[in-house]
């Protein structure tokens, strides 16, 4: 029987009860077997001889991925997949894959609710009324969204879904996504931006959606603040590490940019004393952007629906690194 390994302390919290998976991995004649160890060598011990690795956010590490013997797929239950080593699981010839179509309409629902409410002044609304205050002159300066630049960085599926919901606010939508054709932008009505800091001077908002990669990492940082619109209003569902957060505080302290909405951050979950906790023009939310009861439900049902398909035989719908496929041909 093969065995699936599930490991990671997101999947376990997102996936307390693992009964579906169980009843799944059975067409694929496999059983699960969790492993809650953070350690790589208690890891590397149990998951030696698995068949496949379902992760959230828990490091697939070079070490781990070299001391598979029988690895047919590593999956992360998620859209982002950075916590996998993807070049020596593709050197490995494993295929890696996501689940990215669980959350889109999700997502970008939660990053306009974020801008809505940082941009209306929700935050400081809701403190003042619950005492009984009622007036507006501590929201000041609210402006109406019709004509004003929203940027999206990274025109993924999310970062598409965000468009007609912003253009319903009368927002004019600029993007940035450096591999892109120029059809998706003209397909979408929406004006590209060839370099980054073209958007970053021009938006009112900003809403990132690209993947956490080395090119993305800190790809804004204090240099970025110093070019954005004093009002400008950052947003930031994607992950954490794309933002230089200890940049990010020091420019909202300063009044550099309005406001911040994250449901992402550096370190998940964070310290008590992280400073962007406390930050009055900041608006945190703990990693929920995906969360509805259909995406949960959608999450396990691909996720499986992948794994059952691969372990069959079959190659994968959801593959992040397809070169292997090449490279499996060509040593034949």
């Amino acid at each position: 029987m093969k065995k699936i390994v599930f490991s990671g302390q997101r999947l376990f919290m997102k996936f307390s009860n693992l009964e579906y998976f169980e009843k799944r991995a059975a067409e694929a004649d496999a059983k699960i077997v969790s492993i809650h160890s953070e350690s790589d060598e208690e890891f590397i011990q149990s998951a030696r001889d698995a068949s496949a690795i379902v992760v959230i956010a828990r490091k697939i590490s070079h070490e781990i991925i070299r001391s598979l013997e029988q690895c047919e797929l590593i999956l992360t239950l998620s859209v982002g997949y950075d916590c996998v080593d993807l070049k020596t699981a593709t050197e490995r010839g494993i295929p890696v894959c996501n689940t990215p179509a669980y959350c889109t309409d999700e997502v970008a629902n939660h990053a306009m609710t974020l801008l809505l409410a940082l941009a209306r002044k929700i935050h400081l609304i809701i403190p003042q009324s619950k005492n009984a205050v009622w007036d507006y002159k501590y929201t000041r300066q609210i402006y109406n969204f019709k004509d004003n630049n929203l940027g999206i960085i990274g025109l993924g599926k999310v970062g598409r879904s965000i468009v007609p919901k912003a253009r319903g606010f009368g927002m004019t939508i600029m993007a940035y996504d450096p591999y892109l054709d120029d059809d998706i932008f003209n397909l979408l009505g929406v004006n590209r931006k060839y370099e980054l800091d073209d958007l970053l001077r021009e938006a009112d908002y900003i809403t990132i959606h690209a993947p956490l990669t080395p090119e993305t990492y800190h790809l804004i940082d204090e240099r970025s603040f110093g070019i954005m619109k004093k009002n400008a209003v950052l947003i930031n569902t994607a992950r954490g590490k794309i933002i230089d957060e200890n940049a990010l505080c020091k420019a909202l302290i300063d009044r550099q940019i309005d406001s911040a909405g994250l449901d992402v951050l550096e370190q998940e979950p964070p310290s008590n004393d992280n400073p962007i906790l406390n930050i009055s023009n900041a608006i945190v939310t703990p990693h929920v952007a995906w969360y509805s009861e259909e995406s949960f439900k959608n999450d396990m049902v691909q996720g499986m629906d992948e794994i059952v398909n691969v372990l069959n035989g079959h190659r994968p719908r959801y593959i992040v690194n397809p070169e292997i496929f090449g490279a499996k041909k060509n040593k034949r």
